[in-house]
């Protein structure tokens, strides 16, 4: 991590000081839109809102989260398999020519079932019929060339064709999947959700991911997508309808690095792992183990995130006070990276402000070998 990355977070927390400070007890939380956001260095070119929690924020992000997905992986619908190097096409032909009935006549042992690998020019050879190209056609296709070519040679041919063996396109599968390496794309189309299923994400027990699961990163044409696949088993209208194709790479990240960190007037400053799903902002202060009651009534709880669904870093505040405020934070989901800082109660004096922060870029800095968080 290089020196400006640290005094980017620096400034990021001094300017939620600054903030503070200038609101006081006197600021209301109706009021937040009107506040036109700081630039951070090294983070954002634009200005950072600071966004109340608040249920519609929740139900507009729950909704912008459905909306990410990509439309080309939503609309992408399979086609007929197409045979391509490497497939193993298994041929019979049925009929009889004057040649074969002389031959039978005679006793020869003529076998009318033939396997056949497609080479690396795209072609086969097959008796009576040629040198046949068949990469890039379909089962009918190959069927129907077939029946034509040997349709000289035999009185009304009967070729039925299909692949013995799928080899040509694969979907290849990395990180810490259970199963690794590559899943062969047959005749039936696959989903996304049961090539994952398939490769088993879980552990021996069956319940604890061995990758982050909320961060699937999935590779198609040059492109990298983040799939949120928690996301996508609870909403079995959409994990139904991304298919995959020949090339794609599903990739599941290692989830010792998916933290996120409640700092300042926690009673028990902590990094939680969050490789299960993402964590309520309501669990993961109890797990802090709450508030430090002599310093922080819990209405300036700053949530920072330095980067969203679409890249962006955001800044949330919330205000847990009140039980109905406690409420709107259990629905409010942290992701990984993200930053709880828990404001005290009324002004912040500078001095403990540097001695909240700077252990915080301490522990960022010895975290720098281990990568947990990356430039």
């Amino acid at each position: 991590m290089d020196k400006k990355f640290k005094n980017s977070l620096i400034y990021l927390f001094l300017s939620i000081f600054l903030f503070s400070c200038s609101i006081g007890t006197s600021f209301k939380l109706n009021q937040i839109s009107s506040f036109k956001g700081t630039i951070i260095p090294e983070l954002s070119d634009e200005p950072i809102l600071i966004e109340k929690v608040s249920i519609n924020l929740i139900e507009k992000e729950k909704s912008k989260k459905a909306l990410n997905l990509p439309l080309n992986l939503l609309n992408y619908s399979p086609s007929s398999y197409k045979v391509g190097f490497g497939d193993v096409l298994f041929i019979y032909v049925y009929g009889e020519t004057e040649r074969l009935s002389a031959a039978l006549a005679r006793g020869a042992a003529i076998n009318p079932i033939f396997q056949k690998i497609v080479r690396d020019d795209g072609t086969i050879f097959y008796p009576n019929a040629g040198i046949l190209e068949v990469a890039g056609k379909t089962i009918e296709e190959i069927r129907l060339l077939l029946t034509s070519s040997l349709s000289g040679v035999l009185n009304n041919p009967q070729v039925d064709v299909s692949v013995s063996e799928f080899k040509s396109q694969r979907i290849i599968l990395s990180g810490s999947f259970n199963k690794v390496g590559s899943v062969p794309v047959t005749t039936v189309p696959v989903t996304l959700s049961e090539v994952i299923a398939n490769a088993n994400p879980y552990g021996q027990n069956g319940n604890k991911p061995l990758g982050d699961l909320t961060s699937v990163k999935f590779t198609r044409d040059g492109y990298t997508y983040d799939i949120d696949y928690e996301y996508l088993t609870r909403n079995s209208q959409i994990q139904n309808y991304i298919y995959l194709k020949g090339g794609d790479v599903i990739h599941l990240p290692d989830n010792s690095l998916s933290q996120v960190h409640v700092i300042g007037e926690a009673t028990n400053p902590i990094s939680i792992n969050i490789s299960r799903k993402n964590i309520p902002l309501s669990v993961a202060l109890a797990k802090a183990k709450g508030l430090n009651q002599a310093t922080s009534k819990g209405k300036e709880v700053f949530i920072l995130r330095p980067k969203d669904y679409q890249g962006k870093p955001r800044i949330f505040k919330s205000d847990i006070s009140s039980p109905t405020g406690y409420l709107i934070a259990g629905e409010f989901n942290l992701q990984a990276e993200d930053i709880v800082f828990i404001g005290t109660a009324g002004v912040t004096s500078w001095s403990r402000f540097i001695n909240q922060v700077l252990p915080f870029t301490d522990f960022i800095n010895s975290a720098e070998n281990t990568d947990l968080i990356k430039n």
